[in-house]
């Protein structure tokens, strides 16, 4: 561990336990583990100066990381990602046709936002906009990519069709094939 690093303990910058049913089927859990949320709760924290100790379970700030948004800018940039990075989007269903022109609409309408507003969100040097608009790209481009051919509704449907055959393969046999037979079988004079 490094002696800059100081590690908090307020609720908000701790991941809390996931409450987790004993009895959980395995959809669930793929849609727990698709869905973008742990994407945002890490961008939030990664903006605000906090990285993941994975040693400790929890998040750490690293001195001499100055964040480059307030808490104004913050909220604005989340609430511009987390419009595309939302399970609504990643478990849609868009053509490789649609994604690019989706992403440039988000940009174009996203971006200048953060730009006219740069000084009341906190951003102390113009040259750290271009940063800022590489993230929004990616994170827009890769939740629309998520959803090329219904990308994430596929990965469940494909679990919920291994589910089938799984649970198809553990159930007994048809009555008839078993030799005992049914009612019909006791007066079968072939029997």
């Amino acid at each position: 561990m490094n002696e800059e690093e100081t590690y908090i303990d307020d609720e908000d910058y701790n991941i809390p336990p996931q409450p987790r049913d004993e009895k959980e089927s395995p959809e669930i859990g793929v849609i727990r583990e698709l869905s973008p949320k742990k994407v945002l709760e890490q961008l939030r924290m990664n903006l605000k100066g906090y990285f993941f100790d994975y040693e400790l379970n929890k998040y750490a700030k690293i001195e001499g990381f100055t964040p480059l948004l307030n808490d104004k800018g913050i909220a604005k940039y989340l609430s511009i990602v987390s419009s595309v990075a939302t399970d609504l989007v990643t478990f849609s269903n868009y053509n490789a046709d649609e994604v690019p022109g989706l992403v440039l609409y988000v940009c174009d309408n996203a971006i200048p936002v953060i730009h006219l507003n740069y000084i009341d969100y906190g951003i102390m040097n113009k040259s750290d906009l271009p940063i800022l608009d590489i993230q929004i790209f990616n994170l827009t481009l890769a939740a629309f990519k998520k959803a090329i051919g219904g990308g994430d509704r596929g990965v469940i449907g494909r679990t919920i069709s291994e589910r089938i055959q799984q649970s198809a393969s553990v159930i007994p046999k048809h009555k008839e094939e078993n030799k005992g037979g049914g009612f019909l079988s006791k007066i079968n004079p072939f029997k």
